[in-house]
């Protein structure tokens, strides 16, 4: 949004009375805590990150999807099931590191 479109929303809003909205509104249900998805910043070499877009995009997925698979598999140990995504990065890894 331009900072125009702010202030003219700003203005509405000032102007008007949303509370018959408001008490309209249906609250969602609340997530559950084991599915909320906590936001979290991570620094990586740009070489790195360049990669991980490229087997995202491989993969038909979003980078921090691929991401946070990998993360989860990591921590899930030996025992869990891993996505078939993450088998998928990593028999393109294996070929990948083969052919260089």
């Amino acid at each position: 949004m331009t900072r125009d479109e702010i202030d003219d929303l700003a203005d509405y809003y000032d102007e008007h009375d949303t509370t018959a909205e408001l008490e309209r509104a249906v609250p969602r249900e609340p997530v559950p805590a084991d599915e909320v998805m906590i936001v979290t910043s991570l620094r990586l070499p740009k070489p790195v990150m360049d990669q991980v877009r490229a087997r995202a995009q491989e993969c038909g997925m979003k980078p921090t999807t691929l991401i946070r698979e990998w993360v989860e598999a990591a921590l899930a140990g030996q025992d869990a099931v891993v996505p078939i995504s993450v088998i998928m990065a990593a028999v393109a890894e294996y070929q990948h590191r083969r052919a260089s």
